[in-house]
Parts: C-alpha cells; structure tokens; sequence
C-alpha cells in the first residue's frame, strides 16, 4: 500500500494508515453520530453523539489491527516474516514477504483472524451484558462494537480469495489437489461470484433502500473482484518466476558506443541510424554507463559536437544494476520501486546484457498462455508437506 503514514512499531511489525483509512474513520464517525445514535439517544448532544462515534470508530480499527496482528503474529511464529500492517478504507493488509509453503500453515494464518474478531464479539457482548444495568449508553456502544466484531468475522470467512475464508478455502483445495496454483484459481474464481454477488446488493440497495449505502456496496464488490484477480495473477507470476534469474531472461545483444564519440555523432550516427534510444558506453572493455535521449536533452544543441559520450552520460555509479544470477523476482521488486524499465546487467565490471521489463513481461504472458492450453505450469509444483 502506497502512500501510508508510518505510526509505530509493535511485535517488530510497523503500523501504518492509508491515507483512505481517514474517509472511512470519518464516515464510520458520521455514520453513528447522525443516524445510529442519534436515533437511540435523541436526548443526546451533538457533542456527545460524535464523540461516541469517534470512540466507536477508533475502537473498530483498534479491532481490525488486532485481527491483523494475529495473522502476522501467526506468520512470524511460523518462519514466514510480516514486514507491516496497513490500515485502509476497507479495513487492513498484512504484508508478508512472500506465500506459505503449506497448505496447514496456509489455514493457520487465515483462520486466526476470524477467530480473534469473533473473540472480541464475544468480549464486547459480555460487556455489553454487564452493564446494560449500570450505563445504557456505555453498554449499547459495547453491543454495536460486539456486532461490528461479529459481522467482520463473518464476512471475512465468505469463501472467496482473498478474504480469510478465501485462504481456508484455498488451503483445503490445495491438500487435496497438492497445487497451490490452481488451488489460487478456484478460491479466486469464488472471490470474483462473491463480488458480483455483493455488487449485485449494492444495485438493490441504491435502488430500494439507499443511493449511498449502495455505491458502499458497489466499492467493496468491486474492490474484492479486483483483488481476487490480482492476487491469481500475482501468484501465477511467482510460480512462473521461480527459479528464473537474469541471465534467462536477459537480451545478450545491446548497442554500444565509446567514450570519445561526441554527442553530435551519437545523435545522427547512432540515434538516428539505430532508432535506438538507450546506448552502453564501454571504456577499455569496462561498463562505464548509459547514454540516452534524456542526456542529450539536458545539453544545450550548440554544446554537441564539444560534449562527449563520457561527459553526457550517466554513470554506472548512479545506475541501479543486477547480476546474471540475480532472482528475476527480486529484479521485478527494484523494477518497480524505482520506477525502472529497463536495467544494465553486469558481471565484475562486464556489461553482459539488458533487461527490459517488457521482455519479462513476454516471458510470463509465454508462460500464461502453455499453462492455458496444456496445463502445464500449475504442474511444475512438488506436492506439499501439510
């Protein structure tokens, strides 16, 4: 999750807020504040209503990073590290460094989560049973937590990928069939029939009941479509990848030029002649750096014919560069974190290749289409411990 708010770190997991997490705390807050309470307690002030909704919504994102945390708290004591946990506008995201290797760690992970919210529904009923003699008010926010708690655990055990009940569908498929691949597919196919199904609501709501707590519903089922076929299409990109370095993938035949050749003959010699936009600058045999139409721009027209190659271009020190037996995932990562389409391949000093995010891209779409026509890829996976 993109452009979140680091707020602190628990369990060696960093916590953080999407900036989306802040529209729902708002809304949630609102929601109480103006409907629920409102119609309860009409006695109340405006006050108190929207400071109860404000309570009530910081303790259901306090729920939704406990559920979090159980899974991540699970993971880690398993060996499979969890970097951080976000929250966002449609709940929370456990970001672990890579999928479990079994099926029975697989069910472990997702089914605590449900559990812990479950669990919490029962602590808030209980609350919510203690003091409805004592405080009305105290006592009904503890029963709306308690529901919140219960529907939460509810919805997340729906069984479609990627919710929880996703994952535990995923993982009994996966005992049965021993392939994690097509275990994805088929609780990812589940994932998008519950969004349509959830979409479909959202259609009915708008229509009968309400316009904005339809379009909600419209957001979630749309949002779970997408994620359910992202995370198929993730997984089929890691299976493809396994085991694939740079030196697989990489194009051996780049062009090159020497240091000395001057700007001027670069762009009518090279550039024009090649129709080339990027060009290695080699020194003695040794990588120096990169050339291209982005340098060139940066010099003025009447500096060319003086300027060098070597002057103009960017150095390998200021290049992000990867080895032929770099894992082609761990590639993929930079690619994209630095917003990077194409990457120098070097051993020792040597420029040995260029690899482009597109030619990658090929090689999995290559990949994609032999497993739909023979099924080939999902095969090519050992068969689980559970």
């Amino acid at each position: 999750m993109g452009s979140s708010i680091k707020l602190f770190r628990i369990f060696g997991i960093d916590i953080g807020i999407h900036w989306s997490w802040f529209f729902i705390f708002v809304f949630v807050t609102w929601t109480f504040a103006t409907g629920i309470l409102a119609d309860a307690y009409p006695q109340w002030g405006d006050a108190q209503r929207w400071s109860a909704g404000a309570v009530i919504a910081g303790v259901f994102f306090l729920s939704i990073l406990a559920h979090e945390l159980s899974h991540a708290i699970v993971s880690n004591r398993s060996g499979l590290p969890v970097s951080s946990i976000t929250l966002f506008v449609f709940g929370g995201v456990s970001n672990l460094t890579r999928e479990p290797d079994t099926a029975g760690l697989e069910f472990r992970i997702a089914i605590v989560g449900p559990l812990t919210s479950l669990a919490l529904g029962g602590v808030f009923a209980a609350a919510w049973l203690a003091l409805r003699n004592v405080n009305s008010g105290i006592s009904d926010i503890c029963g709306y937590l308690g529901f919140i708690n219960a529907s939460l655990a509810a919805f997340n055990m729906l069984p479609g990928f990627p919710l929880d009940g996703g994952r535990v569908f995923r993982s009994a498929v996966w005992a049965r069939n021993h392939n994690r691949l097509r275990a994805t597919r088929t609780a990812a196919r589940a994932g998008e029939w519950i969004a349509y199904g959830i979409m479909a609501m959202g259609v009915a709501e708008s229509v009968f009941v309400s316009t904005f707590s339809g379009i909600w519903f419209l957001l979630i089922g749309f949002f779970l479509k997408n994620a359910a076929a992202s995370s198929y299409t993730q997984l089929v990109v890691e299976t493809t990848l396994d085991g694939i370095t740079v030196r697989d993938v990489m194009k051996t035949s780049f062009d090159a030029v020497a240091p000395d050749v001057s700007v001027e003959e670069l762009v009518h010699d090279y550039v024009l002649r090649k129709n080339a936009r990027c060009f290695a600058v080699i020194a003695a045999g040794d990588f120096a750096g990169l050339v291209t139409l982005t340098d060139v721009r940066k010099l003025p027209r009447e500096t060319w014919a003086t300027t060098s190659v070597y002057r103009a271009m960017t150095p390998v020190t200021r290049l992000h560069t990867v080895a032929p037996t770099d894992a082609i995932t761990l590639v993929l990562r930079l690619m994209a974190e630095h917003d990077i389409n194409q990457l120098p391949v070097v051993d020792r000093r040597e420029l040995v290749g260029m690899l482009d995010r597109a030619d990658v891209m090929r090689f999995i779409q290559l990949h994609r289409d032999l497993d739909e026509r023979t099924g080939a890829l999902p095969t090519t996976e050992p068969a689980p411990k559970t």
